[in-house]
């Protein structure tokens, strides 16, 4: 556990920070909520090659797919616990066609919603700030000292100490930051808009 979770903080390190950083360096504070529209822009050529655009598109929806499928099973098991005859096998034809109908019902309804509301990334920073940030920085390393119990002599402890003190600071100016900017966007907010606002 400890060894992936080391992977786990060194890719986020790479993946996110570095983009967030880089982004921010070159474009200042005119930078999109989205790096890659910052990248490709309204008017003029793209800022990057077309195929570089085009595998950061891949990868950020291989991304998201990823984070829809684990983030969904909680939906999924809800959504499932009711449905499901527990003697018949997973893959059994009673267990199965209920479970396509439901999942798929479900991510109509997430992508209606989407549609629905182009002001989702505003939605995301909200959810992301209450609930991201401490569900994936501060509740592991919180539980890691709180099972392992390593002594306050050990630099670990502290170390997921300052880091559970940082994104908590994180996430809180993340949360008033990003009901800020949601209210402020608010009277530009119409349902199944073109216009998405960063």
């Amino acid at each position: 556990m400890a060894k992936a979770l080391r992977l786990c903080y060194l890719v986020i390190f790479f993946t996110f920070y570095s983009a967030a950083i880089s982004g921010y360096w070159a474009f200042g504070s005119q930078v999109s909520s989205n790096v890659l529209e910052s990248l490709m822009p309204d008017s003029g050529p793209s800022l990057a090659p077309t195929w570089l655009l085009g595998l950061a598109v891949v990868f950020v929806l291989l991304q998201l797919l990823a984070i829809g499928l684990v983030y969904s099973q909680v939906a999924y098991e809800i959504m499932e616990k009711n449905s499901a005859d527990s003697t018949q096998g997973m893959f059994s034809k009673r267990n199965l066609i209920p479970r396509i109908i439901l999942r798929t019902l479900y991510m109509i309804f997430c992508g209606f919603m989407a549609a629905m509301l182009p002001f989702f990334g505003d939605i995301v920073a909200v959810v992301v700030a209450i609930g991201f940030i401490p569900l994936d920085f501060i509740l592991p390393l919180l539980l890691y000292n709180m099972e392992i119990r390593p002594s306050r002599g050990k630099p670990i402890y502290w170390m997921n100490l300052s880091i559970m003190v940082i994104f908590t600071i994180v996430g809180i100016i993340g949360a008033v930051s990003s009901v800020r900017k949601l209210v402020i966007d608010a009277n530009q907010f119409k349902l199944f808009s073109n216009n998405v606002i960063d």
